[in-house]
């Protein structure tokens, strides 16, 4: 598996330190807001679901998860231009709460614009996002909190994937071309 690899760009311990610094920004946000209502974190899956576990290991606040699955890419490799298709949002349990959505990251964009767009519709009492990683072609698409900025480069490991395949890496790669466009 490691000969599909071009290089490690973020490597596990560099992840481990910024999930912390991440936690830390979150907490000191989330703190004050969350007293007197609820915190649910929407959880893209399944990319950000090593990256949530992680993430939600340092959050001390209370939070309910709900885990939210949405379609946005057609192939493997390109983004498509039809919509976001979303299962698992259930608006009711949203109005009132303060929403925190998390994911692997932030590519075409389309998918955090949807899931916010639902959320605030859904009558959130505010809507932030969190991103392990933001690719530097991303739109401007807000973001609150930001893991790490990386060039356009399709990567795998530490939950994303290419064909179900890499998640379990604990590093994150750069998948080699050869690998997809074979």
């Amino acid at each position: 598996m490691h000969d599909d690899l071009e290089t490690i760009l973020i490597d596990r311990d560099s992840i481990a330190e910024r999930i912390e610094v991440l936690a830390g920004a979150l907490e000191r946000d989330l703190r004050s807001r969350v007293e007197d209502q609820d915190l649910i974190v929407l959880p893209i899956m399944t990319g950000s679901v090593v990256f949530m576990a992680d993430l939600m290991r340092h959050l001390p606040i209370p939070f309910r998860i709900e885990p939210v699955r949405a379609i946005s890419y057609v192939g493997e490799t390109t983004v498509a231009t039809q919509p976001v298709e979303v299962e698992g949002f259930h608006p009711e349990s949203i109005e009132g709460s303060h929403v925190l959505i998390v994911d692997d990251v932030l590519d075409s964009g389309r998918t955090i614009a949807c899931l916010r767009k639902m959320a605030e519709e859904a009558g959130a009492a505010s809507v932030m996002v969190c991103v392990l990683l933001r690719k530097e072609t991303a739109p401007d698409v807000p973001c609150e909190y930001i893991g790490f900025d990386i060039p356009d480069e399709f990567v795998v490991g530490y939950g994303l994937d290419y064909n179900g395949l890499y998640r379990n890496l604990p590093d994150i790669a750069v998948l080699s071309p050869d690998v997809y466009r074979s």
